[in-house]
């Protein structure tokens, strides 16, 4: 009977976390994403399910999760300032609702991190992103009218756009990697999802991703590797790896026009360096709380359509998470953000040198991840997300290892 319903429990899991990272249903709900304004009762019902069943599984094992719940203040702080934006939002009612699906969403990477090793979260995570590929896969050979999109003619799978599919598989890419390296058995298994990710990145035409994809397995083996040296060896080789990074960022930058030329991309990023500074104004009208959480790119709202009036494209957010969440929560959610990404960062860095955990490595490379995808994407903060579960789970994760290696 009990391993009838610890069998039972890894589904339910698993369920949850396909739901989190995307599943064919919104294609199928949206006449392959041509519907923009669709029902979305069901999914709200199917994640409050999610939060619920979260509540419930913690309450077996709150000691150990109350533990990690008083390990990271600055998330419940990050979601408390979210919660009183609604006193000053553009919208109250979206904010509020938008703040208990966020609050849901960060109790279930709560719970994941309760019940499960990380090692068990990934694979869990391993084995629903395999059933990703196979869906996308299946969406391009045989509803290529959903799988490919029409615009770009390039492959999006179960997903809304390229981009989202591209962004996906970069983590996947992350999680595969990291499986492959800190396992001995069934590498094959994991090299081979690594490999068919990055495949998917290249199919899907998103070159942020594709740089993503190949910052990400840099990054990895720098932390594997590198970070454990003696410091007289590590900082000259960070030295030296960074000023080549920054020295090839800049050259980039000077030769945008001849490299992304060459290859039919905009310079302007898809309208993103057009998009950018008219959100920066905005900022600077609200530059203190910002215009309430979830509030700002809804559909009435008023001020977002001064921004697509402007640059003359219906842009769904900033395409920037750093960008969004300073619009949502101005400087002070800025800041409350910042201040527990560095801490966690440098705490990450140091559990890392001083016993080298999996738990502290993927922690790093999960960081390096919300960096990255936030620069031209948002995935910072975001309800109902599998990025924001990963990171909170990362976080509360690696305090619990800490705590039995003490």
């Amino acid at each position: 009977m009990r391993k009838f319903l610890i069998s039972a429990e890894q589904i339910l899991t698993f369920i949850c976390l396909m739901l989190y990272s995307g599943t064919p249903l919104d294609a199928f709900l949206t006449d392959g994403f041509t519907v923009k304004e669709n029902d979305r009762t069901i999914f709200r019902l199917l994640f409050t399910l999610t939060y619920i069943v979260s509540l419930s599984l913690i309450s077996l094992r709150w000691k150990k999760a109350a533990y990690a719940f008083s390990k990271d203040k600055f998330i419940w702080i990050l979601i408390g300032v979210c919660a009183l934006s609604s006193f000053w939002s553009l919208e109250p009612e979206t904010t509020i609702r938008r703040v208990i699906a966020l609050a849901g969403t960060s109790i279930f990477g709560l719970y994941l991190a309760s019940r499960y090793t990380l090692k068990q979260q990934l694979k869990l995570c391993a084995y629903m992103l395999v059933i990703s590929i196979i869906m996308c896969l299946l969406f391009v050979i045989f509803i290529p009218q959903y799988g490919i999109d029409p615009v770009f003619n390039s492959w999006r799978g179960i997903f809304s756009t390229k981009n989202i599919l591209g962004k996906r598989f970069v983590l996947s890419a992350a999680v595969f990697l990291f499986l492959a390296m800190t396992n001995k058995e069934n590498r094959w298994f994991f090299w081979l999802g690594y490999i068919t990710s990055g495949l998917l990145i290249l199919l899907s035409q998103s070159a942020t991703s594709a740089g993503n994809f190949i910052i990400i397995t840099v990054a990895f083996l720098v932390y594997y590797r590198i970070l454990n040296l003696k410091f007289k060896i590590m900082i000259p080789v960070l030295t030296l790896l960074s000023t080549v990074g920054i020295a090839f960022y800049y050259w980039f930058i000077l030769q945008a026009d001849a490299i992304l030329g060459s290859v039919g991309k905009d310079t302007t990023l898809t309208g993103r360096s057009e998009l950018w500074p008219v959100v920066l104004e905005m900022i600077a009208k609200k530059p203190w709380l910002g215009y309430g959480y979830g509030a700002f790119w809804t559909a009435n709202n008023s001020e977002s359509s001064i921004i697509i009036q402007a640059v003359q494209w219906d842009a769904p957010n900033a395409h920037n998470g750093f960008l969004d969440l300073w619009l949502a929560l101005g400087l002070l959610g800025f800041l409350v953000f910042t201040i527990g990404f560095v801490i966690n960062l440098l705490r990450a860095i140091y559990l890392t040198r001083w016993n080298q955990t999996s738990e502290s490595i993927w922690l790093l490379v999960n960081l390096t991840f919300i960096i990255l995808s936030n620069l031209t994407e948002t995935t910072m903060l975001e309800q109902n997300s599998i990025e924001w579960i990963l990171y909170v789970s990362a976080i509360f994760s690696s305090q619990l290892s800490r705590r039995s290696n003490i």
